[in-house]
């Protein structure tokens, strides 16, 4: 319609000279939407004033501000779902929120999965806190009365079409499903898939072992595969590094994955900042970081089924070797920039023409640097030496 109303405007214009004002940007189109919208909140909120309230005399604006109870609820559902395709519309949805919650016409909600939506909210609202709500997984009685009900609501329309299992098969199946849903989690589009493959005939155990491995695959392939890794703003290792360390425990310290050598002194470009790479890591799922009184605390797993995952990679012992092989091999050469750096210093000092006594204390805490880091250098080559070994052995 834009288009033609361009067209028309056009020939206007070549008609009588003057363009006849049928087309409007885009721009222009959602704001007219959204004033309209506006308007009419506004209209739903003011219809619960009466003429004999005791704040009959107050303005409309200072009404509302006086009842929040009155006031719509807009609920902004799939925020920022395809950020890189449409940013503009987000923020003018963005604007046009801030615009109702400043002048006091609507509560506003948004629902989204990216964890970088404050970026977005704050260019519209930056004098503000939001008040942000995480939603978990379910427990694992609700995820089994899931599972079972789902199975339950289409028994009839699969009885026509595929055989029924006895009710010894039945049984049996229903006592595998707490095992297998303590290991596939709450989350529901996994609990969903699992429900799809029992429908087909699979067993519970069989159904989650494929969940597994097929999360397995996509972590690999995601996450710690180098080849056609685009625009990654994370590395290799520091993504093994995570789900190495997970594997072993389901949580870890936020603070003491920053401050670990992959972290804090990646040799990629764009992983320097560690902050930012588990804040990507966070976004792209593999993990999920858990606040307490607004500051990161903890990570772990960005899916309950991806831990299962994560132990299956770690089972894997040439994989494992590759992966360990990337970290010590990077982390020699941050150490070996390390003794560079001393001994260059320690040169220097050493080239001075007289050693005064105040040079002592620096020279001895050089020395011992570069000690310790031989040291670290020494040790990883050994574990370097066997790690090749099981390369070359194993297929």
């Amino acid at each position: 319609m834009n288009s033609i109303s361009s067209l028309v405007d056009l020939a206007a214009q070549g008609t009588i000279g003057v363009k006849s004002g049928f087309s409007e940007t885009l721009d222009a189109q959602l704001g007219k939407i959204w004033q309209n919208t506006a308007t009419a909140l506004k209209q739903v909120a003011l219809q619960h004033r009466k003429k004999d309230d005791k704040d009959a005399s107050l303005a409309d604006d200072d009404w509302l501000e006086a009842h929040p109870e009155c006031r719509p609820v807009v609920v902004i559902d799939n925020f920022l779902h395809k950020n890189e395709e449409s940013s503009v519309v987000y923020d003018k949805i963005s604007e046009w929120a801030a615009g109702l919650t400043t002048a006091n016409l609507a509560h506003v909600i948004f629902l989204t999965n990216d964890i970088s939506y404050s970026k977005s909210l704050s260019k519209a609202l930056p004098d503000r806190v939001f008040r942000q709500i995480a939603l978990g997984d379910i427990t694992p009685e609700v995820a089994k009365k899931f599972v079972i009900t789902h199975l339950d609501a289409e028994e009839g329309d699969l009885a026509g079409d595929t055989e029924k299992l006895s009710a010894r098969q039945r049984q049996r199946d229903l006592e595998q499903l707490d095992e297998c849903i303590e290991t596939l989690g709450g989350r529901l589009t996994d609990l969903e898939f699992f429900a799809r493959r029992l429908k087909t005939g699979q067993t519970p155990k069989r159904a989650v072992a494929e969940i597994i491995e097929q999360s397995a695959s996509e972590i690999m392939k995601m996450y710690l595969l180098t080849v056609d890794k685009g625009e990654r703003k994370w590395s290799a290792e520091q993504a093994w590094y995570l789900v190495k360390s997970l594997a072993e425990n389901e949580s870890l310290r936020y603070n003491e994955v920053l401050l670990s050598n992959t972290f804090a002194s990646s040799l990629s470009p764009s992983a320097s900042n560690g902050e930012s790479v588990l804040e990507s890591l966070s976004a792209a799922e593999l993990i999920s970081i858990k606040s307490y009184k607004g500051r990161p605390q903890t990570i772990k797993a960005g899916r309950p089924v991806f831990l299962a995952a994560f132990q299956m990679l770690c089972e894997d012992k040439v994989l494992k070797s590759r992966l360990d092989l990337a970290i010590l091999t990077e982390l020699t050469k941050i150490e070996t920039k390390s003794i560079d750096k001393y001994e260059t210093e320690l040169n220097m000092l050493g080239n001075l023409p007289k050693q005064p006594r105040e040079v002592a204390p620096r020279v001895q805490f050089l020395l011992s640097k570069l000690a310790a880091s031989q040291t670290k250098v020494e040790g990883w080559e050994k574990e370097m030496g066997a790690l090749k070994k099981v390369l070359m052995d194993e297929f």
